[in-house]
């Protein structure tokens, strides 16, 4: 029994964590459950039920491309064909549509009907076919909009692992089966040396409590100094991406972190860049702290760190300038952050107030801005371009978009499919992920943000067959009416067979009320 020759180790992962797309008209799922060898497909965060699952040894082919004609011009269909034995007519009791059955029992959805998208006049085109060659439609049919990398990525991980199977038999699967957790660990870690795996668990540290972050790094990755720890978040946050903006804007909004940040705001790059284009890349590094004297403070400071760097560029930046020393920097950028206060922040907050008074025209800008700063170090000129420049198009102190989870450098501890039951007929599907000793659960509808986390630093956890206490806890709770938050590997919604041998439970200790899952658990 030896690993499968034509599975590369990174598709079994793409395979495992699966792809979004339209199914029969809704957003879902499509995975690789290897742990029971079947293709499963849900709607969003749901389990995959009996009926939504085929064995990987009954599947024929899988056949993927995109259009370039019609309505669905860029659309991306994956179709999913089973060894079909021939055709059911029957239909059950509640009048359910007629499908087809493998040798195995699992059910072949049928054709859509008309009248529901895209999918379903492709479904149509497939009943033709049936009707014309006598071959069965697809057993299942993905649909993803245009630039769905990762569906495309499923579907030929998927047709790499069903060739592997047809040249090498089940017994590849098999090794997947066992091995799947090894297969997840190359996956995260042998893209990493050392001191990138460090630098990863640096990141997600610092996404948690920023100081826990700046310790991490200057226990493991040897930035013991704040020069370097500055020099570090600014290549984190510019270059390799990763840090959250609001995290790194808190940090720096405390007193004791100001010589970091003098290091952090030396390290952009504002070389060729007019005072605007400076202010837009500082704040979309970071999200800054909401208190005037927090944007005062580091406004000073980047007034020094542009300077240093306009000196060396002047003759090359436009519009021109003469600026005699920081504190000239400074005041015009004071001005440039009210005046786009007034032309869209102040809008947006009071949208749907009446408010006195008039937008700022450039010549009450002007005149303002003359208060501080002469014509011979910021010309007419300058004011009014910067002045068109913030009207056209706002100075965002809102984080530039984050990178989703599985984007990040991090190495997970483990990762994989749990099933959260919140009470016994209400269960969700989440990508968990163990890393720092927080179980973060992600959503299908968004990659980025967690929908829950679990800090385990104070939490009990216990394998529910391991305790008779925590079993009788188990089977109680999930055939009652009592809320409660149990994760386990999946098998359905509604048919959880040995779910006490699959099960965990996790206890946060010293707390007198629920405290996890608490955005999950919340009324929708």
């Amino acid at each position: 029994l030896g690993p499968p020759e034509k599975v590369q180790p990174a598709a079994i992962y793409k395979l495992y964590r699966g792809a979004t797309g339209e199914v029969h008209g809704h957003n879902s799922r499509v995975w690789v459950d290897f742990p029971s060898l079947q293709l499963c497909w849900a709607l969003y965060d749901l389990p995959a039920t009996v009926h939504d699952r085929l064995s990987l040894l009954d599947l024929s082919q899988c056949t993927h491309r995109p259009t370039s004609e019609g309505q669905h011009a860029g659309a991306f269909f994956v179709d999913v064909y089973g060894q079909a034995s021939g055709v059911d007519t029957s239909a059950d009791g509640q009048g359910a549509p007629r499908g087809l059955r493998s040798e195995s029992g699992a059910v072949f959805r049928p054709p859509g009907r008309p009248g529901r998208g895209a999918q379903a006049q492709h479904r149509d085109s497939a009943r033709k076919v049936l009707v014309n060659t006598s071959q069965p439609p697809p057993s299942l049919t993905v649909v993803g909009a245009a630039g769905n990398d990762a569906l495309r990525e499923f579907a030929e991980a998927l047709v790499s692992l069903l060739a592997s199977r047809d040249s090498e038999g089940r017994r590849g699967l098999e090794f997947i089966q066992k091995r799947l957790f090894q297969y997840l660990w190359m996956h995260s870690g042998t893209s990493f040396n050392e001191e990138q795996l460090y630098e990863a668990q640096a990141v997600l540290a610092f996404n948690l409590e920023p100081r826990q972050g700046v310790a991490y790094l200057r226990g493991k990755l040897g930035k013991g100094t704040d020069a370097e720890v500055g020099e570090w978040l600014a290549q984190m946050s510019t270059l390799k991406g990763g840090l959250d903006p609001t995290m790194l804007g808190t940090y720096f909004s405390r007193r004791d972190t100001l010589e970091v940040f003098k290091s952090f705001v030396r390290c952009l790059d504002f070389r060729n860049s007019d005072l605007v284009a400076a202010l837009r890349l500082l704040f979309d590094t970071f999200k800054p702290g909401g208190e005037g004297q927090v944007i005062t403070r580091i406004l000073e400071m980047f007034a020094e760190a542009y300077f240093v760097q306009w000196v060396s560029h002047k003759d090359v930046i436009s519009p021109r300038t003469a600026y005699s020393n920081p504190e000239s920097v400074e005041q015009v950028a004071v001005s440039l952050i009210m005046l786009n206060t007034g032309l869209h922040v102040a809008p947006k907050k009071n949208a749907g107030k009446r408010i006195t008074g008039a937008i700022m025209t450039a010549e009450e800008y002007i005149q303002n801005t003359r208060r501080v700063v002469g014509p011979e170090q910021v010309p007419e000129e300058a004011l009014r371009a910067w002045y068109e420049a913030v009207k056209q198009a706002e100075i965002s102190v809102e984080p530039l978009p984050r990178a989703a989870f599985s984007k990040l450098p991090v190495q997970p501890d483990i990762e994989g499919w749990l099933v959260a039951v919140e009470r016994p007929q209400v269960q969700h599907r989440y990508w968990a992920v163990l890393a720092l000793q927080r179980l973060y659960l992600f959503s299908d509808s968004n990659e980025v943000e967690p929908a829950d986390a679990i800090d385990l630093k104070d939490a009990k956890v216990v394998a529910v067959h391991d305790d008779r206490a925590c079993k009788e806890r188990f089977l109680h709770d999930l055939h009652s009416a009592k809320t409660m938050c149990m994760c386990f590997a999946p098998k359905g919604r509604a048919d959880l067979p040995d779910a006490d041998m699959r099960a965990f439970e996790v206890t946060i200790q010293a707390t007198k009320g629920p405290a996890l899952l608490q955005k999950l658990t919340k009324p929708r």
